[in-house]
């Protein structure tokens, strides 16, 4: 595991990205990691897992998605690799699917003393949480109560000690998904939060995504504050006065390849670029967009996207309009013909045409 000296201040923290994770979160996260000066960013599969690059690390952080995927992709090397890693002194991070992981029971890290209540979470939800005094500590934030994006994020209850050291809750829900969300259990004033030891090093879980609003960035900081003392702060490019508005979708994006282009594209002065997903066209997000950039990925998350008739009046709609579409190789067979629609080769990345 990196040691670096106190002068160098970084904190070498790898971001998590095979089967198992996907979602606006995931690229949310690298953008935040790769833009906190005092982070230096490595995106990993479970290769990277599997041949040791953990040992080049002091964090790792494992976003939303699908916990037993994540833990497939990783094969049975991959998770002990991530179990000694925290066991020798790193520290681990775990957001809704990766919290998932951290929890005690068969097949999972069982990194803190508590497991999940089966069929319990619920849909898609603003909820109520509070920050303890012991969150407050650790975290670096004021106590108090806070709106957050929740998304079937586990609902936890205590089991036996796991680790070394006391487990401490460090935010709390202080509302619930209604029956309407399907939350067929009341986690009202249960654990958002947690805080525990395992062996020599450090985890957080935290149930919903910290990483998807402006004004809960400072809880996913928070985290990584609690797990290495360092408060990170996040400093994006500077853009022009009048940049191209740029819709990165994220519906496809699997493994770091996605996430490295989009962190590119973000570094261009002249794009200002916005991560959504197909489900947000609903709401009208394809108006807020000069260009639409789709990615090379899981192809079956493009299939149908043009099958829906919304959703390909709302594309129509954007191309008329003067919108231009950029897309990866395997993407073009399921887009129309198009003056506005750019189908790049397989070897050529997208940063190259923006």
């Amino acid at each position: 595991m990196n040691t670096d000296t106190p002068k160098q201040l970084k904190i070498h923290v790898g971001l998590f990205l095979d089967k198992g994770c996907f979602g606006n979160g995931t690229l949310l996260w690298a953008r935040l990691l790769a833009n906190s000066p005092q982070l230096e960013l490595t995106l990993l599969d479970g290769q990277d897992v599997r041949y040791g690059k953990l040992s080049d690390l002091q964090l790792l952080v494992c976003p939303g998605g699908g916990g037993s995927r994540q833990i497939d992709s990783m094969s049975p090397i991959g998770f002990e690799r991530v179990k000694k890693f925290v066991n020798d002194g790193g520290g681990y991070l775990g957001v809704c699917a990766g919290s998932y992981n951290a929890m005690n029971r068969p097949n999972r890290f069982a990194f803190l003393p508590y497991d999940y209540v089966d069929d319990a979470n619920g849909r898609l939800a603003d909820l109520l949480v509070e920050v303890t005094d012991a969150g407050s500590k650790l975290l670096g934030l004021k106590a108090g109560r806070r709106i957050v994006c929740y998304d079937g994020g586990n609902v936890m209850r205590p089991t036996e000690p796991t680790g070394k050291g006391n487990s401490q809750i460090l935010i709390t829900f202080k509302s619930c998904v209604s029956e309407h969300g399907r939350a067929p259990y009341n986690f009202m004033d249960t654990p958002a939060v947690v805080f525990g030891q395992y062996g020599k090093g450090k985890v957080v879980a935290c149930s919903f995504h910290p990483e998807l609003y402006e004004s809960t960035h400072c809880i996913a900081m928070g985290c990584i504050h609690a797990l290495t003392g360092i408060q990170p702060v996040v400093q994006y490019p500077k853009k022009d006065i009048r940049p191209l508005r740029v819709g990165f979708l994220s519906d496809a994006c699997v493994g770091p390849q996605p996430a490295r282009e989009m962190l590119e594209l973000d570094k261009k002065s002249n794009l200002d670029m916005e991560i959504f997903s197909t489900h947000e066209i609903n709401i009208g997000r394809l108006r807020h967009y000069d260009m639409v950039v789709m990615p090379d990925g899981n192809e079956s998350s493009y299939k149908d996207m043009m099958d829906r008739e919304f959703n390909k009046n709302q594309f129509y709609d954007f191309l008329d309009r003067g919108g231009r579409i950029v897309a990866a190789n395997s993407v073009g067979k399921y887009l129309p013909q198009h003056d506005n629609i750019q189908i790049l080769s397989a070897d050529e990345p997208l940063a190259s045409v923006l």
